[in-house]
């Protein structure tokens, strides 16, 4: 994922910046594997206890609700903490959490310990980029928020077919202890190669008021709720519907959304060197591949061929997503935003969309089946483009007419100077 613009506070500067860098994305590595383990293991996690397969589906929105909460109350409440301890934490906190799941004796339980995993969610995805982004030069910054985002695309790609297959041959409990493990490694990682990381903004809720007040920006964080949403109502019942609609086996199912996964990186990565020439142009490219992918994927769920093409361009899109939109909401603010505000409200706003994709999605699966999961995803990604698609236009129309005004003022004060 692209950096957002270059910070101008002093940055802690270790010998080999990126290794630092690399121990902060093993916690975001292990932030998705958590979260999305519940996507890949739903068939087996609703037998197991009991519930239906959209009841499920609050292990994916309890969390993103606690994330959407604790990402701005993380920011503001440990504004003093050395973020190296603030990183070192909140990954030690996934792995309390995953702990926690694999010992549930009941729906309440697990339900209890998704909602801590949430205060690591919002607290490590508002903490993270930024301070990878103090670790190294400024020339630097955007590869350091590739490698962060990167390894969240990566996560994206092991997790649910992962998740799935050690469900289907062993059992659901095993794939929380996997996630806690990974999270374990992470933390211990992170203790010896992270150095000191003051804090920078010292950012109260005053930080957050411009940001809130930019119709611009609200228009960009509106687009981004409706890409998230979509990605997550489709998302969340992806294996059931793979099993269900398209009629895929296991191991075949597990080999699509490992595909889908490669392309996430292809489109992360990607997508991070085409935002230098056009960030507009890419942002566009995001959301029609998204749009297009959901619907391939909605209208043709019967057809192997349809689905795979839909996965694919599915795939491509959303590796780009958190990219190009983060990009474009850092571009509308400039210098008027302070960053970590900007990076906890876009967490805040993502977490959101989880949650809402996931829950009434699940809603609508138990209302009329699994397929109701990739329609409602499809179109809420059109609207999506559409809001997009008209924002940019009408801010092309007002950037030409006030050049053309000032074009025009420059004439006078040239006709003047020569009267």
């Amino acid at each position: 994922m692209s950096s957002p613009p270059s910070v101008s506070h002093a940055r802690p500067r270790p010998r080999h910046p990126l290794v630092p860098v690399v121990a902060i994305a093993l916690g975001s590595f292990a932030v998705v594997v958590s979260e999305f383990v519940p996507v890949g293991a739903l068939p087996q996690i609703s037998d197991g206890l009991g519930i239906t397969e959209g009841t499920a589906g609050l292990l994916v929105t309890l969390p993103a609700l606690s994330g959407a909460v604790a990402a701005p109350a993380a920011t503001v409440l440990m504004r003093r903490l050395d973020r190296r301890l603030a990183i070192i934490g909140l990954t030690a906190l996934i792995a309390v959490s995953c702990i926690l799941s694999a010992a549930t004796t009941g729906f309440a339980m697990m339900l209890v310990s998704r909602l801590i995993l949430g205060i690591s969610i919002g607290g490590v995805w508002a903490t993270s980029v930024s301070a990878a982004a103090r670790l190294v030069p400024a020339r630097i910054v955007h590869t350091a928020s590739s490698v962060v985002f990167g390894a969240i695309a990566v996560g994206s790609v092991v997790s649910v077919p992962s998740s799935s297959l050690i469900a289907t041959h062993t059992s659901w409990r095993a794939t929380f202890v996997a996630a806690a493990a990974v999270a374990v490694i992470a933390a211990l990682v992170q203790a010896l190669a992270i150095p000191k990381i003051p804090a920078a903004d010292r950012v109260t809720m005053a930080h957050f008021r411009p940001l809130l007040r930019s119709v611009p920006a609200n228009i960009v964080l509106a687009v981004v709720f409706l890409v998230v949403f979509a990605q997550f109502s489709a998302y969340t019942f992806v294996v059931p519907y793979l099993h269900d609609v398209t009629g895929l086996g296991a191991g075949l199912a597990s080999g699509l959304l490992l595909g889908y996964g490669a392309l996430t990186i292809v489109g992360n990565f990607g997508g991070g060197a085409l935002l230098g020439r056009s960030i507009r142009g890419t942002v566009i490219a995001t959301l029609v591949f998204g749009a297009g992918g959901l619907l391939a994927l909605s209208a043709g769920g019967t057809v192997t061929a349809s689905v795979c093409v839909g996965l694919a361009l599915w795939g491509l899109a959303w590796g780009n997503a958190p990219v190009a939109l983060q990009h474009w909401l850092y571009t509308d603010g400039q210098d008027r935003f302070s960053t970590e505000a900007v990076n906890a409200t876009f967490t805040a706003v993502v977490q959101v969309a989880v949650a809402s994709g996931s829950l009434l999605s699940g809603v609508a699966v138990n209302a009329v089946g699994v397929r109701s999961s990739a329609a409602l995803g499809t179109v809420a990604s059109a609207i999506a483009c559409v809001l997009a698609l008209g924002f940019m236009a009408l801010s092309a129309r007002r950037a030409t007419a006030q050049e053309a005004v000032v074009a025009v003022s420059h004439e006078e004060v040239r006709a003047a100077a020569l009267d």
